[in-house]
C-alpha cells in the first residue's frame, strides 16, 4: 500500500479520454467581451437604458482609501475625544483642523533646514524635529484620492517633511485652540 499523497503509477489508457481533441477541428468563436468605456461619461442609445451602476459610480480621483500617519500619543487621544464629540471621522476632522489652522500653518510648520547648494546638489535633510510629547502612535484615517493629491501639495507648499508633519501640526493648532 502506498503512502497518502504519494504518487502512483496510472493504468496505460486511462487518461485517453482527457487528451486533446484532433487539431482539425476549428476552435469554437466565442463572441467578444464587451469593452469598459474609456469616458467617465456613461454613453446612451436612443434603445438603452441608463445604467444605474455606472451612473452611481465615483470618478477615480473621489475614490476612498485609507492611509495612515505617526502621531504623539497624547494628540491621538484628544482626536479620538474629539471625533467622539462631533461625530466626525478622523479624515474629516483632519480636512476641518487643516482648514481652520490653513492661514497659521507656515508658521506651525519649520521646513527641514537645506544642506548644500554651491558646491554639493541642494537637498533638504531628513531629520524631524518632533516636540517632546512622548511616543508615537499610527492613526488610521480614510480620504478621498483627490484629498491626498491636495495633502501633498500642501506639504510641498509649507515646506513639511512629510503628510504626517502637516497633519501633526495642523491637528495640534485646531486641538489647542478653545474658540473652535
Amino acid at each position: 500500500m502506498t503512502q497518502p499523497g504519494a504518487a502512483r503509477e496510472v493504468p496505460a489508457g486511462r487518461l485517453a479520454a482527457f487528451e486533446d481533441a484532433d487539431d482539425d477541428q476549428p476552435a469554437p468563436l466565442l463572441p467578444p467581451r464587451p469593452r469598459p468605456a474609456t469616458s467617465t461619461a456613461p454613453t446612451r442609445t436612443a434603445t438603452s437604458a441608463p445604467d444605474p451602476v455606472r451612473a452611481s459610480a465615483r470618478p477615480p480621483l473621489s475614490r476612498i482609501r485609507p492611509s495612515n500617519v505617526h502621531v504623539p500619543v497624547p494628540l491621538l487621544e484628544r482626536l479620538e475625544q474629539e471625533c467622539r464629540v462631533t461625530g466626525l471621522s478622523r479624515g474629516e476632522l483632519i480636512i476641518v483642523a487643516i482648514e481652520a489652522t490653513q492661514d497659521q500653518l507656515p508658521e506651525l510648520i519649520q521646513p527641514a533646514a537645506r544642506a548644500g547648494g554651491s558646491l554639493f546638489a541642494a537637498r533638504s535633510s531628513k531629520v524631524v524635529h518632533r516636540p517632546t510629547q512622548g511616543p508615537v502612535s499610527p492613526l488610521h484615517y480614510r480620504l478621498r484620492e483627490d484629498d491626498f493629491a491636495t495633502l501633498d501639495q500642501l506639504v510641498a507648499q509649507f515646506g513639511a517633511t512629510s503628510r504626517g508633519h502637516l497633519i501633526t501640526a495642523a491637528l495640534t493648532a485646531y486641538l489647542d485652540n478653545p474658540r473652535r
